[in-house]
């Protein structure tokens, strides 16, 4: 006879107390803001609490969070629509699936799961631990370099960590016998996975075409009067980057110090496995098409012409990838849906990017800025800047959406800057950059976080500890040392 899971009860003590003594504070709430949107925010900050207690799986501690929203009547089942305009008035919960981000990641995941079915992925791992594999610091160097190198080409980070880096990580970290969800993942595995995250927060610091929300972040450094172009954008950043780029791993590896350091034999052992796998399968060479074309439509709809083009959309090329993998059978439907990591990250990221939403809709985000920029003025501009930089990285913990806290928050912590007397080009590029690194928040701060914090090489309490301290360190880097730089270039 099967019997009911054993529940973490104690799990559910904070998430349910922090929710309810907020909510209950909705008499009292600060001016400005509706009583919606201070109940919006209990409804976020306990589910987020409860994501970190765990008294369930993230999944389900999510949707117990979107159950509460409809329930305390913060949102619809299906959106409300204005018969005469056809304009949607109320997004309703079910809208929260349709969201683009988490499906690209779920196919990438379902890509992941393709490459290391048909064995590419341990051919690639033999290839590169070939090539750097005799210390674990070369195998997280070589990653970083591949990041930094596809963050000039694959505009979306997703399709860059999910669809190509990753596989590469997790091969990599199952040749050496480190499982994810399993005391070996420390023996190279948790290392390679974290190191793979700042790789790519340093590539879409890199490039004004990085991630979306660096491109917000131009269109509103422009609507003050400062153009960034390719050309600036990748000059400003070089140095913070490549300072990051070099001590960032050895931070990493003192974090998550794998138990297998060196591999003297590593280039004859691999080529002896390469010899054993001996010439490449049918379904090897197909998923290597697959992977091949999915990496060319990624790096076109960077070009103006492709990304009109809804065929070169990031999120619909993970989709023809699948498709393709289907279709020629080198995946079948059981295959795609026995990869749990894709479905659970669907439903969890989702969920958690429709409440973020709900906190700029009810109109919290804009009365957190307003706020900011009421307290700051009359202080002088460097310090000014500093606090507006640090709130506006630290923001972060109540978006899902690099995207959704550029769009709401970098003009309006531009324009303050500014107004205190900061020098428009330095404050446009540090907020730039603030916009790049703040995904070293939390596990949901992109897509790349939610990919590498699921892969199970990581825990949650790991990911928040470390990322804690290496966003410290960003904000040295990329304020501290990006200032000078920019100073030296001439920017102010």
């Amino acid at each position: 006879m099967k019997h009911v899971q054993k529940a973490n009860l104690s799990g559910w003590v904070a998430p349910i107390l922090v929710g309810i003594i907020l909510y209950c504070l909705t008499p009292i709430r600060p001016a400005g803001l509706s009583a919606a949107s201070w109940q919006m925010f209990a409804v976020f900050v306990a589910t987020i609490v409860a994501c970190i207690s765990k008294p369930l799986p993230i999944g389900a501690v999510t949707l117990t969070g979107l159950v509460v929203t409809v329930l305390l009547g913060l949102a619809p089942v299906k959106d409300v629509v204005d018969l005469k305009t056809g304009a949607v008035t109320n997004q309703g919960i079910l809208s929260a699936f349709g969201n683009d981000a988490s499906w690209l990641i779920a196919m990438a995941f379902i890509m992941a799961y393709g490459i290391t079915k048909t064995g590419l992925g341990n051919r690639i791992a033999y290839h590169m631990i070939k090539l750097f594999g005799k210390r674990s610091l070369g195998i997280a160097y070589s990653i970083t370099g591949l990041e930094l190198v596809l963050g000039a080409l694959v505009p979306s980070n997703s399709a860059r960590t999910g669809g190509i880096v990753y596989p590469v990580v997790k091969s990599i970290s199952t040749t050496y016998g480190s499982q994810p969800n399993d005391p070996s993942r420390k023996k190279i595995g948790a290392f390679l996975d974290f190191v793979a995250f700042q790789a790519n927060t340093l590539s879409t610091a890199l490039f004004i075409t990085g991630a979306a929300p660096n491109l917000v972040a131009v269109a509103g450094a422009q609507q003050k009067g400062y153009t960034i172009t390719w050309v600036s954008w990748f000059l400003a950043a070089l140095i913070p980057v490549l300072v990051g780029a070099i001590i960032i791993p050895i931070i990493v590896y003192k974090m998550f110090p794998p138990e297998i350091k060196e591999t003297p034999n590593a280039n004859s052992w691999a080529q002896g496995e390469l010899d054993k796998m001996g010439a490449m399968s049918v379904s090897e060479k197909i998923m290597t098409g697959t992977f091949l074309l999915a990496i060319v439509m990624w790096i076109l709809s960077g070009f103006p012409f492709f990304a009109k083009l809804p065929q070169f959309s990031s999120t619909f090329v993970a989709f023809i990838a699948v498709t393709i993998l289907l279709v020629t059978r080198v995946l079948s439907m059981k295959d795609v849906l026995g990869v749990g990591g894709a479905w659970n990250i669907l439903i969890w990221l989702s969920v958690l990017v429709f409440m973020a939403n709900k906190l700029t809709t009810y109109g919290f985000i804009g009365w957190f800025a307003k706020t900011i920029s009421s307290d700051l003025h009359g202080m002088p501009w460097g310090l000014v800047l500093v606090i507006l930089l640090v709130v506006y990285f630290y923001a972060h913990y109540f978006f899902a959406s690099g995207t959704a806290h550029v769009t709401a928050l970098y003009l309006p912590f531009l324009a303050v800057a500014v107004a205190s007397g900061a020098p428009l080009a330095l404050a446009a590029m540090l907020l730039a950059f603030d916009s790049a690194i703040m995904s070293s928040t939390t596990h949901y701060a992109n897509g790349p976080a939610s990919i590498l914090a699921a892969s199970g090489y990581v825990d949650q309490k790991e990911w928040w500890k470390s990322s804690f301290i290496l966003g410290l360190v960003y904000m040295i880097i990329f304020f501290g040392l990006g200032s000078i730089w920019l100073k030296i270039i001439g920017l102010w």
